[in-house]
Formats: structure tokens, C-alpha cells, sequence
């Protein structure tokens, strides 16, 4: 139960929430799919004049866009499972959304946009956008931005959204042919939150070898980060190469996040097996 009382906004399009942002700046709070905000308000933790329902805005869906996908930031994790093209151009995105933590419950209610922009590192979403070299677009009364989201990722709890601006769209590259997909994480039990995920983009040859490799780990740093994998191109996919890529995994983890479920020593311990079964999966 929310026990203060606040001023509710539905807008029909992104000009209406657009509006109330500006309207009501600082006091105003957004509401995403809702199952990070809305506990938070149960709980006190946030307290908003005004809070910016954005689920009639028209920001769901996925799309085709210049060979890539383009992601309405309101798309549920069930849509992003459910989406052929997700399958086709982003298979690790749909294996993240299909086993988001939270059960069905928060596959259909929580969204992608909501779930990038409270940038918690409890979260598949950040570091498997980060993988898939996904771009952030966001949108204000006063014109629009697109940023990678290398680089929207701030920290733990921080994204890069300004005052009066909304996550519009995410947008992924088209992939080069032939790659594949993997997505691991680790948990303590099915029900909790993940310890350290890792995303993978690879690309192997009619011999074996590889000729493209991106693998992201995220809840290991307080940010998502890439692993130098530069020197495994060419490489066989063989236990030199999976030493190799949990050995710069852990050296990647520089920042590492504790909270109640793990140390960030221990997550930075177990960050190199995430990323090689990330590898795994993919090849």
C-alpha cells in the first residue's frame, strides 16, 4: 500500500508525457513497467508529487530498423521472448527476457526501458544491452539524443537520463551473418535476483575458428563492461580460449558490486566462468 498521496498521469503519446515531465520536473517520477518504482513508493523510499504512467504513451513493440531491431522502451520482457525478430537478429535478448527473475508476473508487466534506466546491477537488462551493442534514444521537449549504452550506464542505480527526458526506443545493429547468441547468469536459487550475467555475440568459420567475438558481463562492476576479447579472433573455441576468456573477464571487473546476495569479490571470482559459458552458449 502507497500511503502518500500523489497526482496520476496517463498520457496517450510521448508529447503528453513529454509535457508533464516539463510541467512538473523534480516532483514527477516515471513509471516504466513499474516493478522497481512502485515497490519503492510502498516502501518510502520514493515519495513523488506526480507520477507519469507511460503504458498508453505507444512506446511498446518491436520493429525492424536498417537490418537491426528497434525496441520500444515500454516492450515487455514477455514481448521481447515472444518476438521472431528478437529470436532472428538478438537471440541472447530473448533468452534474457524468457528467464527475467520475478516469473510471469514481471515478464508481462516489466518492461526493457524501465528496467535499463533504473540501472540496477540485479538486472539481466544492462549488461545484455551492452553485448548486443545496443544504442539508448531518448527523447525531451526540447529535441533528442541517442547514446550507446556503453556509455548510458553510469554506475549502480545510474543511467544517463536527463532532467525532463524519456528512454524513447533501443535500437540493436544487424548482426553479422552467421553469428550466434548466448546469455548465462548465475543465481543463488531460481527466485533471486542474479549475481553476475554475461552476454555473447560469436561468430565462428567452416573450420572451427572465430571470426567475430563480443561477450559483456554485467551485476559484476556496479556498471556492465566488455571483455578484451580482440586477440581470440582467429582462435579455435578450445580450453585455451576458454581460459583465456575468464581470465580477462575477471581482469575486467575492476569496480566490483556487493550487496546482501554477494561480495564483489566474490563476484569478480566468479565473473570468468559467467563469461566463458556465455561463449559456450553462443558457440
Amino acid at each position: 500500500m502507497i500511503k502518500r498521496r500523489f497526482t496520476y498521469h496517463s498520457p496517450d503519446s510521448l508529447d503528453e508525457a513529454l509535457g508533464a515531465l516539463a510541467e512538473h520536473g523534480s516532483d514527477a517520477e516515471v513509471v516504466g513497467g513499474g516493478t522497481w518504482v512502485v515497490p519503492e513508493m510502498t516502501h518510502g523510499a520514493r515519495v513523488p508529487a506526480h507520477v507519469v504512467d507511460l503504458r498508453r504513451a505507444g512506446l511498446a513493440g518491436v520493429a525492424e530498423s536498417n537490418g537491426g531491431v528497434s525496441i520500444g522502451a515500454m516492450t515487455t520482457y514477455a514481448q521481447l521472448a515472444g518476438a521472431p525478430l528478437i529470436a532472428e537478429r538478438a537471440g541472447a535478448l530473448g533468452t534474457m527476457a524468457a528467464g527475467i527473475t520475478g516469473g510471469a508476473q514481471v515478464r508481462n508487466q516489466g518492461t526493457l526501458g524501465g528496467s535499463a534506466c533504473y540501472a540496477t546491477p540485479s538486472s539481466d537488462a544492462p549488461g545484455a544491452l551492452v553485448g548486443l551493442d545496443a544504442t539508448m534514444n531518448l527523447r525531451s521537449s526540447s529535441g533528442s539524443r541517442s547514446v550507446a549504452a556503453g556509455d548510458f550506464f553510469k554506475g549502480a542505480f545510474e543511467a544517463d537520463v536527463g532532467d525532463g527526458e524519456l528512454l524513447e526506443s533501443i535500437t540493436l545493429p544487424a548482426p553479422p551473418a552467421g553469428v550466434k547468441f548466448g546469455h548465462y547468469k548465475l543465481k543463488l536459487v531460481e527466485s533471486s535476483w542474479p549475481i553476475a550475467t554475461a552476454t555473447a555475440v560469436v561468430g565462428v568459420d567452416g573450420d572451427g575458428r572465430l571470426t567475430a567475438v563480443r561477450i559483456s558481463v554485467g551485476g559484476v562492476n556496479t556498471k556492465p563492461y566488455l571483455v578484451d576479447t580482440q586477440e581470440l579472433v582467429g582462435s579455435s573455441i578450445d580450453d585455451d580460449t576458454a581460459a583465456a576468456v575468464m581470465t580477462a573477464a575477471r581482469a575486467g571487473a575492476t569496480d566490483p558490486y556487493g550487496d546482501v546476495l554477494a561480495s564483489g569479490e566474490y563476484r569478480q571470482q566468479v565473473s570468468g566462468v559467467v563469461a566463458k559459458r556465455a561463449l559456450l552458449a553462443a558457440a
